[in-house]
C-alpha cells in the first residue's frame, strides 16, 4: 500500500447494502497506508432491496442505521461520510477510445490530460449514472501498455478508457436511504469491482481472471487484466432464487428454506444424501408433530438444479462480454453463495475453468466473522480507497464523437485489450 498522502482521510467508513444484509466497516488508515479495522456492523435486511434496487426505503434505512451504529459503538468513533457499494440499475461497461497528436515532442502530463478531456467528451450518459471512468491501456504509435507513457516519443498517443454506467434512479434511491440515516456518500463503487479488488491476488489481476460475486439478489461479474478492471456487469440473480425454489419444492416457509439451504444444503447431490433424513417444517403447520421427514437428496437436488442454471447464465454472460479470453482459466468465486458446500466443484464443471473461493484479503483488526466471502465487497472498498484509479468524470454535455468511437481507426485498441489483457 502507498503511504498516506497529505490531506487524505485517516478514517474510512464503508457501507455495503445488499439484498440480504447491510454491513458497515470502519477502519483507520495509518501513515504507511495500511488499514486497521476499528469496528464492524452487520444487520439483516430481507425485503429492503431486490435485485440491487431499493424496494422498501424505511426497512433499508433502519438496517443502515443499525449496522452503522453497531460499527460506531465497536470503533468508539462517529462517522458522517461513507463509501458505498452499488449493484443496481443494470450496470454496464464499455471502452471509449481517444487519440492525441504528440508529433515533435515527448508525451507529457498535459497530453495525458488532453486525452482524458477528450474521453469525457465521448461519455453520452446521465452524469449521475456514471459510476466509473478510468484509463485501462495506453499506446504510443500502436505500442500498447498499462502504464502512462510520459516521456516516450512518437506521433500518436492513444488511450482506452473503461466506462461503467447504470440507471440513475436506483442509485438515487440508495443514496436517499443513506441520507435518511444522516450520512453523506463520499464515493460509490460498483459491487463486483470492489469484490474483485478484495479477492484477487496481484498475479491473478495481472494475468487475467474473472471475479464472480454471488449475493442474495444479484451476481456481479468483474474481469481484470494487467492489474486493471476491463469489464463489469451485474445480473439480477442470486441465492434468493435458490431459496425460493427450496421453499416451493419442499413446501416449507421461506425462513426455514434459507436455514435448510445454509445448514443442510450442498451444490452437488451426494449418493449418501438418499440415506440421510432431514426435518422440514411445513408451511401453514404450527404443530411440530407435523414436521415432515425427507431424504437430504430432496433438498440438494433442488439446490444443484438451480445452481447449475445460475452458473450456466454466468458462463453465457462471460462469453457475451467479449472478454472471455481475457479472463483466462481462472475464476474467483465469492459472495454469500460461495459458502455453499461443493459449490466450487459445481462451478468448475459448469464454467469449464479453474475456480477458487475468494475471501477478503487480510486486514488488521478484521474480525474472523467478517473474513468470509459474503464480506468481500465491503472489504474491497478499503482496497479501492488505497488503489483508487485516476477517475475521469464528464464535466459537460457533449455527445459522443462518432469519428473517434470504437468503430473508427482506434477500433484495434479494443481488440488488443481483449486479446492481450
Amino acid at each position: 500500500m502507498k503511504p498516506l498522502a497529505s490531506g487524505q482521510e485517516t478514517i474510512i467508513a464503508a457501507l455495503d447494502v445488499g439484498s440480504s444484509k447491510v454491513a458497515c466497516l470502519i477502519a483507520e488508515r495509518t501513515a504507511s497506508g495500511t488499514f486497521h479495522v476499528k469496528g464492524v456492523g452487520n444487520r439483516a435486511c430481507n425485503g429492503g432491496a431486490v435485485g440491487g434496487a431499493i424496494v422498501d426505503m424505511e426497512l433499508t434505512e433502519k438496517a443502515i442505521r443499525a449496522s452503522v451504529d453497531q460499527a460506531e459503538k465497536m470503533a468508539g468513533i462517529t462517522v458522517s461520510d461513507v463509501m458505498l457499494t452499488f449493484s443496481g440499475g443494470e450496470p454496464k461497461s464499455q471502452v471509449v477510445e481517444v487519440e492525441v497528436d504528440v508529433t515533435g515532442h515527448a508525451v507529457s502530463d498535459a497530453d495525458i490530460t488532453k486525452a482524458m478531456e477528450q474521453a469525457k467528451a465521448q461519455i453520452d450518459f446521465d452524469e449521475e449514472g456514471l459510476l466509473h471512468a478510468f484509463p485501462v491501456a495506453y499506446a504510443v504509435d500502436g505500442h500498447f501498455g498499462p502504464r502512462e507513457p510520459v516521456g516516450m516519443c512518437g506521433k500518436k498517443l492513444s488511450v482506452a478508457v473503461l466506462i461503467v454506467t447504470a440507471a440513475s434512479g436506483p442509485l438515487r434511491n440508495l443514496k436517499a436511504c443513506v441520507r435518511r440515516a444522516h450520512l453523506n456518500v463520499s464515493s460509490v463503487v460498483l459491487t463486483p469491482f470492489a469484490a474483485g479488488l478484495s479477492c484477487l491476488v496481484e498475479d491473478e489481476a495481472k494475468m487475467g481472471a474473472a471475479c464472480i460475486d454471488m449475493g442474495g439478489g444479484t451476481t456481479g461479474i468483474s474481469i481484470f487484466a494487467q492489474g486493471a478492471l476491463v469489464h463489469a456487469e451485474v445480473i439480477p440473480l442470486g441465492g434468493s432464487q435458490v431459496t425460493e425454489e427450496v421453499a416451493r419444492g419442499l413446501l416449507t416457509p421461506f425462513e426455514h428454506a434459507e436455514r435448510l439451504k445454509t445448514f443442510n444444503g450442498a451444490a452437488i447431490v451426494d449418493p449418501a444424501d438418499a440415506r440421510l433424513e432431514i426435518e422440514v417444517p411445513q408451511v401453514g403447520e404450527e404443530d411440530s408433530d407435523q414436521m415432515a421427514r425427507m431424504p437430504r437428496s430432496a433438498l440438494t437436488s433442488i439446490i444443484q438444479k438451480e445452481m447449475e442454471l445460475l452458473f450456466t447464465t454466468i458462463a453465457e454472460r462471460l462469453d457475451a462480454s467479449g472478454f472471455s479470453g481475457v479472463a483466462g482459466k481462472r475464476v474467483v468465486l465469492t459472495g454469500g453463495v460461495a459458502q455453499c458446500e461443493a459449490v466450487r466443484d459445481l462451478a468448475t464443471r459448469v464454467l469449464g475453468r479453474q475456480v477458487r473461493i475468494g475471501r477478503p484479503r487480510t486486514i488488521e483488526g478484521l474480525p474472523v466473522a467478517a473474513q468470509m466471502p459474503n464480506f468481500s465487497a465491503l472489504a474491497g472498498l478499503l482496497e479501492y480507497a488505497v488503489r483508487r484509479p485516476k477517475e475521469v468524470f464528464r464535466s459537460d454535455n457533449k455527445k459522443h464523437d462518432e469519428t473517434t468511437g470504437a468503430t473508427g481507426p482506434l477500433g484495434r485498441m479494443v481488440q488488443w485489450v481483449r486479446d492481450n489483457f
